[in-house]
């Protein structure tokens, strides 16, 4: 399948701790379907990036501080933002 192209997945990463969310942007890299369009280090923050881009996968820390990754579900769906499948 020659010339065949792979569809880029646009990628969030959502981490409280600055060190984890570098290290899988790195890890991804190395992939080059993989585009992180957006990082986010709280429940707040994602929500407001997610509402912004589009995102095909999203790399959501459940423990967080304030909102955690599961807050963060709910709010999006409250909100009827597009959720990626």
């Amino acid at each position: 399948m020659a010339g065949r192209e792979t569809p880029t997945l646009r990628t969030v990463l959502v981490d409280d701790e600055r060190l984890a969310s570098e290290e899988l942007a790195y890890l991804l890299r190395e992939f080059p379907d993989v585009e992180v369009v957006g990082t986010a280090r709280n429940g707040l923050e994602a929500v407001e990036l997610l509402e912004s881009v589009e995102a095909d996968l999203v790399f959501l820390d459940v423990q967080m501080p304030g909102l955690n990754g599961l807050g963060v579900v709910r709010k999006l769906r409250e909100r009827g933002v597009p959720l990626p499948r």
